[in-house]
């Protein structure tokens, strides 16, 4: 039986979250240490199927099992917008040229999901608004492109600059773009900032005070691309939610 490491982490809003080390890009939340671990099992299934379903291999079998090799609590504000994420061990690593080019690639994944399943909403779907939620469709859509142009800063003040020159144009005028060319827009430049820099970093943990609250917040190159590829999968199964489909879709490992 193969067994699977996760690093989890609580937070004063109460949530409980959790991701696999060896699959970047998992996600599980819930309310409370067991749930998570249930729901841990079942993002293990489910990232199985959707690694074959975008034509990667997976080690992930029926017997797989979840083992909590971390764990960190009283992380600000978990799960809020502007709240912190924890930084684990296995966040202290390089970013290879091997690694960087599988982040992207799971990138690329996680973008097809995304636009497939809201690119054919309608005007009414985009802007509804569940009892309890405080965000439609699209406002989610922007808080992707806004959560991205974040992650690329915690590098340091010479991605602002990279940044600005690979956009070409202001950021004002960037962010009244319609949401789906921002999207584009703001992944297209994030990724070139990302080339650039995310490498040269190394193992370094970085803080950095401008455009948080949590200027203590402690990140490596290696989280900053995680963080891409969790915050994407959490916002989708966010909109799952929203338009009423099971959280995870076609579950099985056959």
């Amino acid at each position: 039986m193969l067994v699977f490491s996760a690093a989890i982490e609580s937070g004063t809003t109460g949530l409980w979250y959790g991701r696999f080390i060896e699959f970047p890009g998992t996600h599980a939340r819930a309310q409370d240490r067991q749930s998570l671990l249930k729901e841990l099992q079942e993002e293990l299934f489910y990232h199985g199927t959707w690694l074959q379903r975008h034509r990667e291999l997976s080690p992930i079998s029926e017997d797989a099992s979840v083992n909590v090799v971390e764990e960190i609590h009283g992380i600000t504000r978990l799960g809020e917008s502007g709240g912190e994420v924890a930084l684990f061990n296995s966040d202290i690593r390089r970013v290879t040229p091997r690694a960087f080019d599988h982040f992207i690639r799971l990138m690329e994944y996680n973008r097809q999901d995304l636009l497939s399943l809201v690119r054919d909403l309608t005007p009414e779907q985009m802007s509804y608004i569940p009892s309890g939620k405080g965000r439609d469709i699209t406002a989610i859509l922007q808080h992707i492109s806004n959560a991205e142009e974040f992650y690329v800063s915690r590098l340091g003040p010479e991605t602002d600059q990279k940044y600005e020159k690979y956009e070409n144009t202001s950021e004002s005028d960037v962010d009244k773009l319609p949401v789906f060319q921002r999207l584009e827009v703001v992944r297209r430049v994030c990724i070139m900032c990302l080339k650039d820099v995310a490498p040269k970093k190394g193992a370094t943990v970085l803080t950095r005070a401008e455009y948080t609250n949590n200027p203590n917040e402690q990140w490596t190159a290696y989280k900053v691309m995680r963080r891409y590829l969790e915050h994407e999968r959490e916002h989708y199964y966010n909109i799952r939610e929203y338009l009423g489909l099971p959280i995870r879709e076609g579950i099985s490992m056959g």
